[in-house]
Order: structure tokens, then sequence, then C-alpha cells
């Protein structure tokens, strides 16, 4: 009978989330180390009173001009379905608050990424209050193509009014490969002298001085286009910043 009780006693505590002790109300921001099929997921939370009381499971991706996941589902750029899955999976977790589940009726879609993500966000604490007055997924696309033949695009991740994330990828003119800069770079077919990196290299630590910057304005640029405020990046990050600013301008 003392084994029955045990068993019994561990299986409801692995139904439900137990915190060490109550999170802080906050907006908490998590985002998985890697793109996984062309997406990296991230994962945003509120918590208000010790609960999750709000929850956004979204992705950012390569593909040349997309938005944020959800967003793309929205202009039927992603007909695959995830979006809906997501939302099931973020009302699974608000009413039960239950990060530990191996499955979410109604989903499709694996669902240890979003609960390993809510339980990082959740490890990670709240995210400090910045300069920006609304928070999302913002994206922004130059009207006209540069001199190396790319539409400079920019996705910046918004959260509690702090950059969180960027990321800077190009919709390439050029004929015959993938029109996603960050592939065909990645893919070693975007013809470019790289002594500091590859483009999709520079590009990311272009993108990561952004989100230590938390203002466009705060990099300067050279006359040329290039700077150096960002160490090995050689390439021009004007049209980038310009981007930028572009997609932040929903922010504020």
């Amino acid at each position: 009978m003392k084994k029955l009780s045990l068993m019994v006693v561990l299986v409801i505590l692995g139904t439900v989330t137990v915190f060490a002790q109550a999170p802080q109300n906050g907006l908490y921001f998590a985002q998985a180390p890697r793109y996984t099929g062309g997406w990296r997921d991230q994962v945003v939370l509120q918590i208000q009173g010790g609960k999750i009381t709000a929850v956004n499971w979204n992705s950012i991706g390569i593909g040349a001009g997309l938005p944020d996941r959800k967003a793309a589902a929205r202009a039927g750029k992603d007909t695959s379905g995830w979006a809906a899955q997501a939302q099931k999976a973020e009302e699974f977790l608000i009413s039960s608050q239950n990060s530990n589940a191996a499955s979410v009726a109604g989903v499709t879609i694996p669902v240890e990424p979003f609960f390993t993500l809510v339980k990082a966000a959740l490890a990670a604490g709240p995210v400090p209050k910045g300069i920006y007055s609304k928070d999302g997924w913002y994206y922004g696309e130059a009207p006209a193509a540069d001199s190396f033949q790319t539409k400079n695009t920019a996705i910046i991740t918004v959260v509690n009014g702090t950059i969180k994330d960027v990321l800077w990828n190009g919709i390439l003119l050029m004929q015959g490969v993938d029109p996603s800069k960050i592939i065909t770079s990645s893919a070693g077919k975007y013809p470019m002298k790289a002594p500091q990196g590859a483009w999709q290299v520079q590009a990311t630590k272009a993108a990561d001085a952004l989100v230590k910057a938390q203002d466009p304005a705060k990099i300067a640029v050279k006359a040329n286009g290039t700077t150096d405020a960002i160490t090995g990046v050689t390439i021009q990050v004007k049209d980038f910043l310009n981007a930028a600013n572009m997609a932040l301008q929903g922010a504020k």
C-alpha cells in the first residue's frame, strides 16, 4: 500500500508545475539555441500573482522576406498549421500551469521544445524594462535593393520594451540562388571576400551588437556604410540599421 501511495503522489506531482518559490511578476523570455527546419522558437511569458497568465510561442525564420511565424501564417506565407497548434499549447499551459506535459490534446507538433523554453524563461528571470513602448515581433524591409543586389530585412523581438533578439537577413535578387541571403551565404554561394567571416557570420555579429546597444542610432556608421563599432564586422551595416529602424517604428 505504501508503494502504491508513493506512486500516486509521484504521478500527481508529475502533472503540475512546481515552483521552488513563486516567480516574480513580470515578462520572461527564452529562445532556442539554434534554428531547426529554418525556424528558431521563442517564448514570452507573463507572470502575475505567481502564475502564468499569458504566453506567446512564436518563431523567427531565415526564409527570404519572412516575418515572425505567426505573422507569416496570417499572411499565408506559412501554411503548415504550426501557428494554430502553438496556440493550443499556449492555452493548455495557461489553464493547467503544467510545463512538464509530454503531450497536449489536439496538438500534433512536438511540444517538448515549447515546455523547455518555458522552463528556461522562468529560470532566466524577468526581462528588465526597456526603452520601447510596445512588445512583439517587428519586421522591417528595405524598399529597394542595395548595391549588393540585396533588400535588407530585420526581425526584432521586443519584450517589456527591451530588444531581446535581432535577425538580419536579406532578399537576394541574384539569379540561381536561394533568395534568402542567410541560406545562400551559409551554403557558400554568396560571392564575397570574407577575411572576417562569411556574410551570415558578420550579420549575426551586427545583429547581436544591436541587441546590446538597444538603439540603431547608437551604432556609429561611416560614410561608406561600414562601422568601426562592431569587432569583426567589415560589411556595410547602414542598410541593416535602416531596416531595423523601420521595424522598430511599430514598437515606439
